[in-house]
């Protein structure tokens, strides 16, 4: 994903990435619950707290990701936290470019410039990341569209308790930001 604008040699803004992301992750998975819930149901009510279910678990879910990428343990994920290596501008990159000084964000444009940023380029970013707020500003949204899908899926008023129990469970376990 390059999200360079080609006529400023500028970044995306954070609201632009909650949008795109919203297009792309969150519209899947919305779509898909909402399909199941259409099948289940008519009542457009529910298939609507289903699809904001969906919508609000697939930003929660893709944030997760980004936070995997940058911080994630290899041995607990199975992912190798390499998204600064392999230049990837996900949130947490895009934050600290909105909120760092000057020299950080010089600096952060020089590195992810680069093809392949070196072991000391990678630990010069989570030191940039980390003076931002990065990892806890892109946390706090996770949990904050995770506790949103939690919401609808409770408005649902389903009958099996113990399913929801179950989703619940899953919900929480996926995105444990």
């Amino acid at each position: 994903m390059d999200i360079w604008t080609s006529e400023h040699d500028d970044w995306i803004s954070v609201d632009y990435y909650f949008d795109m992301i919203g297009r792309k992750t969150a519209s899947l998975i919305a779509g898909a619950i909402q399909a199941a819930a259409m099948l289940a149901t008519e009542d457009a009510a529910i298939v609507g707290a289903y699809r904001s279910f969906g919508w609000a678990v697939g930003i929660a879910f893709q944030l997760n990701d980004d936070l995997l990428g940058i911080w994630g343990e290899e041995a607990s994920t199975g992912k190798e936290p390499s998204d600064i290596a392999t230049r990837k501008k996900t949130l947490p990159v895009i934050y600290a470019m909105e909120h760092a000084g000057p020299q950080d964000r010089a600096r952060l444009k020089e590195i992810f410039a680069r093809n392949h940023p070196d072991a000391a380029e990678i630990d010069e970013t989570h030191g940039i990341l980390d003076r931002t707020g990065a990892r806890d500003y892109v946390r706090d949204q996770a949990r904050n569209y995770r506790d949103e899908a939690l919401t609808q899926l409770g408005s649902v008023g389903v009958v099996d308790s113990v399913a929801l129990d179950r989703l619940r469970v899953i919900v929480e376990s996926v995105i444990s930001a």
